[in-house]
């Protein structure tokens, strides 16, 4: 794989600019204490048989049974909630007593959850990606509780900070999750009973955007904080808020298709928004976590590489930050040679290198291989991302072709070598330039080779010897006398 390309889903929908999430700046953050939103009880939200939870979470610790959103605040009420898991170290999530498993979450970091429940069937979904459910489920029924966020049951909080909470009356598909978690909602979409943005920003009032009135009063003291925003998200590949190397392992990993990314992090792993996921993203965001000034850089315009049996020479006019290689055959290369100050990675045909420090590749530069492998293409990027396609520089090859002795009778010596391994045809010719005969036809491994040649029924004269691998060729003139 040599680089991943965006989803067509992903492209068609953040290009839609005006939709985005880009006023959502505020959310709240719940102490794990005390802290919690009360909404009061009304028919619109007693859900029973379909309905959808949708909350983003930035979890900092993990709590026993930690509440998102509830609405089962006594005993026997048996209304929905959504919660933290009962199982140490309570990372995974609790939907109507269904449960996923633990190490699910990962605290300080924002993650996207959605519950569906569609007919008694219920559904959990993390940053749009379904994770299975085990357990039985609650018989949910209608309740004069009210819905508390960021508490469940008998005192059991959440401690971090919580956006963009929607209650729905339908069950969504996973696509409609998908579609729409990271886009500002009118708050007149169909089935959405309650919508809170949590954009107020000040107060003790957390708003109802649907226009149902489904007010929420804040208890506890939370704290009004930043919130989840997309513009955020480029290169922050975990969500947790800072770029730093963690965001270029997980970039690498995505690229190279070691794990499958979310929709979300596929998209923040898109620093320069090419709509492919390459080394030249891996070098943006090295240069963000460095803050690496490229005006004092020596900028990168033309570079060639050259194939030897053993090694592959790169050079360039300006200074390299990474590159990447793809071979024509599944084959691993050497990495003896990367520079201190550098990371190397390779899956099946495609290998990539960076700058972890800053410092660019030595030039020329030489990396080692452990046999003769064809490339397909080099790639090199340079700081502020300049990148291009070294051009192949082609060496003639010179394969020492000698004769001896030379007059000769009755036979000579032939020497010639060969830089890799090669299919080598050795053939005489005369002055015209007609085919004699063949020496030797076939495989030869790289090294020094003879050969003798004794022409029994040539009569005496000047002829020529002529060795070629099908793209090179060396012609040697010899004086046969009898």
């Amino acid at each position: 794989m040599t680089k991943i390309k965006i989803s067509l889903f992903l492209i068609t929908f953040f290009t839609f600019i005006p939709n985005i999430l880009k006023g959502q700046d505020k959310a709240i953050n719940f102490d794990g204490s005390n802290d919690y939103i009360l909404i009061p009880d009304n028919n619109q939200l007693d859900l029973i048989n379909n309905y959808t939870l949708e909350a983003w979470i930035f979890p900092e610790t993990f709590n026993w049974l930690g509440g998102i959103l509830s609405k089962y605040q006594s005993s026997g009420a048996n209304g929905y909630t959504l919660r933290l898991t009962d199982q140490s170290p309570y990372s995974g999530l609790g939907f109507d007593e269904k449960t996923t498993n633990t190490g699910v979450l990962n605290s300080n970091q924002w993650h996207h959850i959605a519950a569906v429940n569609n007919q008694g069937v219920r559904s959990i979904y993390i940053d749009g990606t379904e994770f299975n459910l085990s357990g039985s489920a609650l018989n949910v029924s209608s309740n004069n509780n009210p819905i508390r966020i960021g508490s469940d049951y008998s005192s059991r909080f959440f401690d971090g900070r919580m956006d963009e909470i929607r209650i729905w009356n339908i069950a969504r598909t996973q696509s409609e999750i998908q579609e729409s978690m990271d886009t500002l909602l009118s708050g007149s979409e169909e089935g959405l009973v309650a919508y809170y943005t949590f954009n107020e920003g000040i107060g003790d009032t957390l708003y109802d955007q649907t226009g149902n009135g489904h007010d929420g009063r804040l208890f506890g003291n939370p704290n009004w904080v930043d919130g989840y925003t997309l513009s955020g998200l480029i290169g922050d590949i975990n969500f947790d808020e800072i770029i730093n190397i963690y965001d270029a392992v997980m970039l690498v990993s995505i690229m190279l298709g070691n794990e499958v990314g979310t929709p979300l992090q596929t998209y923040a792993c898109d620093l320069n928004s090419d709509g492919f996921i390459d080394i030249e993203d891996i070098v943006m965001l090295i240069q963000k976590i460095l803050t690496i000034d490229t005006t004092n850089r020596d900028s990168l315009s033309d570079a060639t590489y050259t194939s030897f049996s053993h090694s592959i020479q790169i050079s360039s006019n300006g200074e390299i930050a990474g590159f990447q290689i793809n071979l024509k055959q599944n084959t691993i290369l050497s990495k003896d040679n990367i520079p201190t100050g550098w990371s190397w990675n390779q899956k099946g045909n495609t290998i990539i290198a960076f700058s972890l420090d800053g410092t660019p590749l030595p030039q020329p530069y030489i990396l080692p291989l452990e046999k003769p492998t064809e490339i397909e293409k080099i790639n090199l990027v340079g700081w502020e991302s300049k990148s291009l396609e070294a051009v192949e520089k082609i060496l003639p090859l010179n394969f020492s072709l000698e004769a001896g002795p030379n007059p000769f009778n009755p036979s000579c010596n032939i020497s010639f070598k060969i830089s890799s391994s090669s299919n080598i045809i050795l053939n005489v010719y005369n002055l015209n330039g007609q085919y004699l005969s063949s020496i030797f036809s076939g495989l030869l491994q790289e090294g020094q080779h003879h050969f003798v040649w004794k022409p029994f029924k040539l009569s005496s004269g000047t002829y020529f010897i002529k060795i070629t691998d099908g793209k090179n060729s060396e012609t040697l003139k010899t004086l046969y006398l009898k």
